[in-house]
C-alpha cells in the first residue's frame, strides 16, 4: 500500500533537490527520495558520485598519454574490443 508523505520545505531547497536529481539520472525529486529512504529502511548505504580527487601533474599527464595511446591504438584498429563479457573472461584464460 502506498501512502503520502508531506514535508514543508523551502522552495529554493525543493528547487535544487530537482536539479541534483535530474543530475543523477532520477526523472524528479520524489524519485530520488524514494531511493534514498528505501535504502534508509533497508539498512543500506547509497552514494551518488565520488568525491573529487585531485591528480599531481605528473599522474594527470600519465593519464592524457594512456588515454591518448589507446585512443590511437583504436582508431589503427589494434585495439582489443569485446562484445560480451565471457569473450573478455576468455580472453583472460
Amino acid at each position: 500500500m502506498n501512502t503520502k508523505l508531506q514535508v514543508p520545505i523551502d522552495s529554493e531547497v525543493r528547487d535544487g533537490l530537482e536539479l541534483r536529481a535530474k543530475e543523477l539520472g532520477f526523472d524528479s525529486a520524489q524519485a530520488y527520495i524514494r531511493v534514498w529512504a528505501k535504502s534508509e529502511v533497508e539498512g543500506r548505504k547509497i552514494y551518488f558520485g565520488e568525491p573529487t580527487i585531485a591528480l599531481s601533474t605528473k599522474s594527470d599527464n600519465r593519464y592524457e598519454k594512456a588515454i591518448a595511446d589507446m585512443s590511437n591504438l583504436r582508431k589503427q584498429g589494434k585495439l582489443k574490443t569485446y562484445s560480451t563479457a565471457n569473450e573478455f573472461m576468455d580472453d583472460l584464460k
